[in-house]
């Protein structure tokens, strides 16, 4: 597995984890995950990534599991752009997540980096938010190593785990962000979370700041994930 293809992976397990709570009532995680693929077996064919209108998070989970790779896999930042949009729709039950990929667009770098630097970097912006709370509980944890699934590598699994390790900085994800991916970054790590926390919104201030996002765009991305509002 690349990194590109774990950057789906990981994005959706975490898509998932949000919603654990609710699951864990009616049987799990086992049966969520049974449900997602299976769910996502009825819509392949004529769906796309990530419309809820096409088996939302399942269609997602169920194309990588089917190897078609989807979202981040398509291919540099607009496969990126296309994986936001579609977890964003999924979440909120709306079709193609449209307004903000309208919104990603709009900042695209001069030359677009290497892939597996580009995964590379989301991975981590997830996982760094996703921490930034103080950790990384068990169910989440148990819930992102379901969805990363079998076939990861041996290096994709030390490179998480790595980025499970490192130090929450945002000043140091900003500053590892090429020109022209800030709002893409940004919206990975809102993506990772739900802001409810003071750490987490802490977090996503001093990464807006450090990324130069500003405050109306920062609540356009909360808006697209259905969170909450980091200004008011």
């Amino acid at each position: 597995m690349s990194l590109m293809k774990m950057v789906t992976k990981v994005a959706v397990g975490f898509a998932v984890a949000k919603g654990l709570q609710k699951v864990q009532q009616s049987g799990g995680i086992g049966k969520m995950m049974d449900g997602l693929k299976g769910g996502a077996a009825q819509g392949q064919g004529t769906a796309q990534v990530g419309s809820a209108q096409s088996g939302g998070l399942g269609g997602l989970l169920g194309q990588l599991s089917s190897g078609s790779g989807g979202g981040a896999a398509a291919g540099g930042l607009g496969g990126i752009g296309g994986l936001l949009g579609g977890l964003a729709a999924a979440k909120n039950g709306q079709p193609a997540g449209s307004s903000l990929e309208e919104l990603l667009s709009q900042d695209n770098p001069p030359e677009e980096p290497p892939q597996e630097e580009t995964a590379g970097l989301m991975i981590r912006a997830m996982i760094m938010a996703a921490r930034s709370d103080g950790k990384i509980d068990a169910n989440e944890k148990e819930t992102l190593m379901a969805t990363i699934g079998d076939d990861a590598t041996a290096e994709d699994m030390e490179f998480v785990r790595a980025a499970m390790q490192e130090d929450v900085d945002a000043n140091k994800i900003a500053s590892e962000t090429p020109n022209g991916m800030e709002t893409q970054v940004y919206s990975m790590s809102v993506m990772a979370i739900e802001p409810d926390h003071p750490a987490e919104a802490k977090y996503l201030h001093e990464l807006a700041t450090a990324l130069g996002i500003g405050q109306a765009t920062v609540n356009e991305i909360h808006d697209s994930f259905g969170v909450q509002r980091l200004y008011s």
